[in-house]
């Protein structure tokens, strides 16, 4: 499966002991790329140095350029020619110009590069290349990630089939307003540039733009779509069969992240309808996924739907309370701003058990809806950040 992109990955045996924490990815000259990055206005040199790179043309192969451990964030000039030694040490190796070097960090915040160490480590990289080697791509880019996070599929249009592989990493400072901390999806369709862009961008906005652990934004996130022109098929059938595919894709790598999430037990859906723009209905979704309040009840599993109304009502878009219903699951809480007769606390308290939440916000009669995924919020979630950088 997608055997053109080679994969080589190493350890520094530092952060992490022995684990795999720096990869390469080689793509074929075939290949056109997308890239989704973060909106933070605070963002770090790689993403700035993505970017750039994003505005140009590349042509020719490629290579994307991976550590995990540090974020090489928030530290200016300095950063900047620590990664250029990086890519100057990578092009004279490979031969690759810098211009085709696409560089991703993950990690702590405010700390220089080691950049002999990294360097030697992509050195490595660049001698253990293998192709479907995505196991050990997943691995390296973790940072407290409990479980690698990899999806794949090979879909069908008649008796014609593609193939579809992505990885991510992720489970804190996730929040819906870009996509995620880091994730690569790979398909071997030969795909123009132009119509892949618009393709990630719609999806993107579906899934990882529709998820949030903590309401928090990396200014590390990065989104890569590769299409690596290999398996050309001409139908009319194909641009929706990709879309649906890779939204698969793309929503199983997202529920992964949440699942995974920095102590993480619960999965819960916010569904919010009836607003006057789907815009709106977001907002108000996001705000009920982001509640400390919510989150911690469904720790707890403590179905304190009030919370939900109270989050809902914090936001600048208005509604009349007697427009307002809430279901938990199938379990009607609240009809027309009045509690549903037939709602009592067992039957709350059964959907909270469960490791999936659903919840629907009804707050007007429009049409538009919106989704948004979010995580509960846990005693290890406090552990994991309060000795983050020891």
């Amino acid at each position: 499966m997608l055997k053109e992109v080679q994969i080589g990955c190493a350890t520094t045996n530092s952060k992490y002991k022995k684990r795999l924490d720096c990869a390469v990815v080689k793509i074929p000259k075939s290949s056109t790329l997308s890239g989704v990055f973060t909106t933070n206005n605070f963002k770090s040199v790689p993403v700035k140095n993505c970017l750039k790179k994003f505005s140009q043309k590349m042509n020719g192969e490629k290579l994307l350029a991976i550590n995990a451990g540090n974020a090489n964030a928030g530290t200016g000039k300095a950063g900047e020619k620590d990664l250029e030694l990086i890519l100057d040490s990578i092009s004279q190796k490979t031969g690759i110009s810098k211009k085709n070097i696409l560089p991703f960090s993950t990690g702590v915040i405010g700390e220089r590069l080691e950049t002999k160490s990294i360097t030697l480590t992509f050195e490595k990289c660049l001698k253990e290349f293998k192709a479907n080697n995505f196991q050990n791509l997943a691995t390296s880019i973790m940072t407290t990630d409990k479980k690698i996070k990899i999806s794949k599929t090979i879909a069908k249009i008649g008796n014609k089939k593609f193939s579809i592989v992505g990885v991510a990493k992720g489970v804190g400072m996730i929040e819906p307003n870009m996509a995620t901390t880091l994730s690569f999806v790979f398909t071997d369709l030969r795909i123009p540039e132009s119509t892949l862009k618009k393709i990630h961008k719609n999806i993107c906005n579906e899934t990882f733009n529709s998820i949030s652990v903590d309401g928090e934004q990396s200014p590390s996130d990065s989104s890569i779509l590769v299409a690596t022109g290999k398996n050309l098929i001409e139908s009319p059938k194909l641009l929706k069969t990709l879309e649906g595919s890779l939204k698969k894709i793309f929503t199983d790598l997202s529920e992964k992240l949440l699942l995974d999430g920095e102590g993480a037990t619960k999965l819960i859906e916010i569904k919010v309808s009836g607003l006057k723009s789907k815009v709106a209905c977001k907002e108000v979704a996001k705000k009920i996924a982001n509640s400390p309040l919510l989150k911690t009840a469904a720790y707890g599993e403590d179905p304190n739907w009030g919370r939900i109304l109270s989050a809902a009502g914090n936001t600048e878009n208005k509604f009349q309370e007697k427009n307002v219903s809430i279901k938990m699951g199938d379990i009607k809480v609240m009809e027309n701003g009045e509690i549903h007769k037939k709602y009592r606390e067992a039957l709350g308290k059964k959907e909270f058990k469960k490791k999936r939440i659903s919840i629907a916000v009804k707050l007007g009669s429009s049409k538009h809806s919106a989704k948004v995924k979010s995580s509960d919020l846990t005693h290890e979630y406090i552990s994991i950040n309060s000795d983050y950088r020891s």
